[in-house]
């Protein structure tokens, strides 16, 4: 669920063919996120845009839902002002991959908008279950670009699911405190799929 003035911009989880629930991820889409609020124009400013999603697939039973596998992965905007280029990169916890550089914030978007398959197991056969799936966008700081920048070059592990180094959360705090004063908001955007047994 996004921010209500947010209109626009949204969310979208899809089952795959019925035929292969117990084989196949659903799709994931984001659409109309980067220009939200006031991201496009601190990406322009020099503040890439993080985008932090996390999917998780739930038994539903009787009584409780139990989550039975969970990923996450990050897509970052940024903006290249020498070469005046907005790339887009994509982390999964295995890699970074630059998915390409364009001309302006819409077509950025548009790839952003792409169809996206995660890496998750399915349920298995009989397996009553459904799919949720989080979307958080925050503007990132310099530091944080240089450890992705450094991730692509392979030189060390990304740092998501809570390992980063615990001496970086006074100056995160910081960032995002400027940021907000700079009039960046923090949005999130929830959708879960129906119900489903394969």
């Amino acid at each position: 669920m996004a921010a209500a003035w947010a209109q626009d911009a949204r969310l979208e989880v899809t089952l795959p063919p019925k035929e292969t629930w117990t084989t196949d991820a659903p799709t994931v889409r984001t659409i109309g996120v980067v220009t939200a609020g006031h991201t496009a124009e601190l990406i322009r400013n020099g503040f890439p845009a993080r985008l932090h999603y996390k999917i998780e697939r739930w038994s539903a039973g009787s009584f409780v839902n139990d989550v039975k596998a969970r990923t996450e992965w990050e897509v970052i905007v940024e903006y290249d002002a020498l070469n005046k280029k907005y790339r887009v990169i994509r982390a999964t916890p295995a890699k970074a991959v630059l998915l390409g550089e364009y001309d302006s914030v819409a077509t950025a978007e548009a790839k952003v908008a792409e169809p996206y398959k995660p890496r998750i197991s399915a349920p298995p056969k009989g397996d009553k279950a459904y799919y949720s799936v989080t979307l958080t966008v925050e503007a990132m700081s310099l530091s944080d670009l240089d450890e992705v920048r450094r991730w692509l070059r392979g030189e060390l592990r990304p740092a998501m699911r809570g390992q980063r180094n615990p001496g970086t959360a006074m100056s995160s705090g910081l960032r995002t405190l400027f940021v907000r004063i700079l009039g960046g908001e923090r949005l999130q955007y929830q959708q879960t799929t129906g119900t489903f047994r394969p």
